[in-house]
Order: C-alpha cells, then sequence, then structure tokens
C-alpha cells in the first residue's frame, strides 16, 4: 500500500517537481500551497507524512509548521526552505519536526529524508523505544540491587511484551535476588518456553536455574559471616556445568562467586550475597572482566581466587583478577571512612631538633 503524504508549497513548479520526485519513489504526493487547504483530509488522517516549505500558507515564516504540530502532532513533518539556519533548526527541533532539509536539495535527499521519517513514526516505535528504556532501567536496578526500582521499570515492560523471554527472565532474576526462589525457578522456566533460540538476550534461563539448584536453602544477606572473609572464592563462569561438579583444587570452604553479565556500570553494582552454614554464594551483576569484576571481588574479602579449567569461548584469568581486586582494596583503604576521625601527626615544636 502506497504511503500517502501531504506536500505543502506554495510555488506550483515547486510543486510540480516534488510530485514528481515523490511519486517516483513509490508514494502518493497531495499538493496543496498550504497546509490549511488540507484541513479536512487532515481531521480524516488520511496522511502518512507532512512536508511543509517554510514559507507555506499565508501566516509567518513556519506558521504551517506549528500549526501542524500544535493540532496534528502525530503527523511526522519534514520541513524545507532556504532560510533553515541554526537558529531556525534548534526551533524545529523543539517543535519536533521529523527532519529538515535546506533549499536546494536533491531528490535523493528528499527521498531519504522521507523514508527516514516513515520509519522513525513506523507503528509501535514509541512502544519499542519504551520497552528498550525500561529493560535498561531493570537492567541497573537489578545490578545496583534496588529490587523496587527493577519492578517498576519491569511492568513497563511488562506492558509491552508480556510474553517476552528477556522481560521474564529479569523477572526472574528480581525474584531470585530477593530471595523467592520458587517465583525464580518458574519464572526461568517461563523463559525457556518462550525462547526462540539459544542466542537470547541474558539472563540465561539455564543459569539461573543452576544457581538456584546450588543455593538451595541459602538465603540472601546483606553481608558474608566473619567466617567467610579470608575463604578461597571460587570463580564459576558456566554455572550449569561447573556447580554439579566437585569443587577446584584448594576451594575448600570457599565462597562460590557467580558472574551475571547485565551491562550496568560497574560503579553501580553491588554484590548479592547468600549464605548457608558451611557454603557462601556471591553474585556479581557484571562480567569477569578485571576492571569490572575487580571492585566487587575486593568488596567480597576472600582469599586466594581458585576456578575449574575454563571452558572453550571462557578467557578467565586468575592473576589479573587477583591483581585489580588487590588494587580495588588498596584504594579503599587510603580513603577515610566518612564520619572517621583521622589523626594527623603534630608539627614539632619550634626549636626541637
Amino acid at each position: 500500500m502506497s504511503r500517502r503524504l501531504l506536500v505543502a508549497e506554495p510555488d506550483p513548479s515547486g510543486r510540480a517537481m516534488l510530485d514528481r520526485v515523490l511519486t517516483a519513489a513509490g508514494y502518493t504526493a497531495e499538493e496543496f500551497a498550504s497546509v490549511h487547504d488540507a484541513r479536512i483530509l487532515l481531521d480524516d488522517e488520511v496522511f502518512d507524512l507532512a512536508v511543509v516549505d517554510e514559507f507555506a500558507g499565508a501566516d509567518a515564516v513556519l506558521g504551517e509548521v506549528r500549526f501542524l504540530r500544535t493540532h496534528y502532532p502525530r503527523l511526522p513533518v519534514v520541513v524545507m526552505g532556504t532560510m533553515l539556519n541554526a537558529s531556525v533548526l534548534l526551533n524545529l527541533v523543539r517543535m519536533g519536526v521529523a527532519d529538515a532539509l535546506p533549499k536546494p536539495f536533491t531528490p535523493e535527499e528528499l527521498r531519504g529524508a522521507v523514508a527516514r521519517a516513515l520509519i522513525h513514526s513506523a507503528p509501535g516505535r514509541a512502544e519499542a523505544l519504551d520497552y528498550g528504556a525500561a529493560v535498561a532501567a531493570a537492567l541497573d536496578g537489578l545490578a545496583a540491587g534496588d529490587l523496587a526500582r527493577a519492578g517498576r521499570a519491569l511492568a513497563r515492560a511488562y506492558a509491552h511484551a508480556p510474553l517476552d523471554a528477556e522481560v521474564a527472565g529479569l523477572q526472574a532474576l528480581r525474584a531470585e535476588l530477593g530471595g523467592d526462589d520458587a517465583d525464580a525457578a518458574r519464572g526461568y522456566r517461563a523463559a525457556l518456553a518462550l525462547r526462540h533460540d539459544e542466542g537470547d538476550e541474558s539472563p540465561d534461563p539455564h543459569e539461573g536455574l543452576a544457581r538456584l539448584a546450588a543455593y538451595g536453602a541459602a538465603r540472601p544477606v546483606a553481608a558474608l559471616s566473619p567466617r567467610f572473609r579470608g575463604a578461597p572464592l571460587w570463580i564459576v563462569t558456566d554455572p550449569a556445568r561447573e556447580l554439579i561438579a566437585p569443587p577446584p583444587e584448594g576451594a575448600g570452604e570457599a565462597v562460590v562467586v557467580l558472574s551475571l553479565a547485565l551491562g550496568a556500570a560497574a560503579t553501580a553494582a553491588v554484590p548479592h550475597l547468600r549464605e548457608r552454614g558451611d557454603r557462601a554464594f556471591a553474585l556479581l551483576p557484571t562480567d569477569l572482566r578485571p576492571e569490572q569484576a575487580g571492585p566487587l571481588l575486593a568488596r567480597l574479602g576472600g582469599g586466594a581466587l581458585v576456578a575449574h579449567p575454563s571452558g572453550p569461548g571462557v578467557e578467565l584469568d586468575l592473576a589479573r583478577l587477583a591483581l585489580a581486586r588487590d588494587e580495588a582494596r588498596s584504594g579503599d583503604s587510603a580513603r577515610p571512612i566518612p564520619g572517621e576521625k583521622v589523626e594527623r601527626p603534630s608539627a614539632p615544636a619550634a626549636g626541637r631538633r
């Protein structure tokens, strides 16, 4: 079906040129000297886009553009003219026009501007943008441990895509971080059923179910017990494979450290902790690149880093991770604790040697 365009151009020869170019591109163009001349058709919402000259109509410059943006805000507008300086362009941006074409322009530039404007106004694009923003906000909330904020963002995302595997997986992860393992397991199984392929966005439901199986009765805690401060940290890169195998050599009463890349800023991320008797777990909401994971490992304390041999496609450098952790530790120790009184050496008395 041909897209129907309103063309508002006061010059008859200009209207004829625009008609030829747009018709050749497969559009149905209806030309008018002003936007007001097309008012009946505008009220019937027959147009997909308007191409408007800055001098269309008898009003002031850009008057027809302002009229369209005020009375028909859902109709995308491409503005063309010879006086599109920086100040005018700024006003057009504020009005929300789709594109601006300084005259003279080529047929290719006109077709390109119209095509871009139609793509940006495609049905569902605003919903898709809001869905993406909601998912990003949910990821930030989960990484920072703000489950309430994550829940609000996921409700927005769910309203746009109730049968989306990523939303189901993130809802399951939120339940997991909150200690509601039964809801988390149901959510991960739902995400598996909704997945189109194994390359879908994280969190991976297989890994989520493997974590839940390993946690058992371990509950979320705000901080690990003192007994784990010097314990080895067992770095796990493949929960589904590694957590059913015996611990690596040197693990002992290790803190099991699992990573989950959520794409959030490492500075906002916090470790999510679980503890049960002689077992402790830490979920890091980041990947295991040293610059990302080092500061989070420093917050865990712990002793030596241990791991199973890395699987295919996984690069795990324990030495670099340990170095990044130690550097983060030394940096933190150099900063005074807020509210702590810092004792400074007094200056030597005059004449004292």
